[in-house]
């Protein structure tokens, strides 16, 4: 059993990504495999997938989206399914951890990930990732997405202890979704509180994070 871990945890890693630098969740993984500082190859997929390349997907990952990690003959998709799983091949002390060390605040940490991922739907269609990155939305918050800021900003300010700059007293993945999360207000010169607003600029200088914000931000070919 040893000997197979030894060697999974030596195979290759492959993160199939997308062209147009805007997933939320490609952001996620790129982020965590950063943060664990374990070498990856790019493949970048155009959206919408090709159909001959979404079934290659779904024949290896049994779903055709992005992204997805390659680790030696696993597959896999669903972001926190992959963060999940690089927390525990490559665990700490080893390898930098992604969520923290208390079970408390790991499991808070994982409602604040479900809640970004089932939720807040209003919000991410009038503030889609491609404004954070991009040009900026054009027109003002409708009602429901409104409601759904003020319970973003509510839960952050209820969550982020004073002049802190993270979740809990040590950095976590949830941190990045959070602060992507957060940015679609901040990027696009909605009403955000300092301390919400400095919370998510600071996430947004760590170099994991930059990983990914670096390559959504450069200027396209034409």
């Amino acid at each position: 059993a040893r000997i197979g871990i030894l060697g999974r945890m030596a195979a290759p890693l492959t993160l199939y990504a997308e062209t147009g630098w805007v997933s939320p969740w490609v952001f996620h993984v790129m982020t965590a495999l950063e943060e664990k500082r374990l070498p990856y190859q790019l493949e970048l997929v155009p959206l919408p997938i090709p159909a001959e390349t979404k079934a290659r997907l779904r024949d290896r990952a049994l779903i055709g989206k992005v992204p997805v990690l390659a680790h030696g003959e696993l597959w896999l998709t669903e972001s926190l399914a992959i963060s999940e799983y690089l927390a525990e091949t490559f665990p700490a002390p080893g390898y930098p951890r992604l969520f923290p060390a208390d079970l408390g605040e790991r499991a808070r940490a994982r409602q604040v990930m479900s809640y970004l991922r089932t939720d807040l739907m209003a919000l991410r269609e009038a503030r889609p990732t491609s404004s954070v990155f991009g040009a900026r939305a054009a027109e003002p918050l409708g009602d429901r997405a409104a409601i759904q800021a003020a319970e973003l900003i509510g839960l952050a300010e209820h969550l982020l202890a004073p002049g802190r700059t993270t979740l809990f007293s040590d950095w976590s993945i949830a941190d990045a979704d959070l602060a992507l999360a957060l940015m679609r207000l901040v990027a696009n010169g909605d009403p955000v509180p300092d301390a919400v607003r400095g919370y998510a600029r600071a996430q947004w200088q760590r170099p994991s994070l930059r990983a990914f914000l670096d390559r959504a931000t450069a200027p396209r070919a034409s």
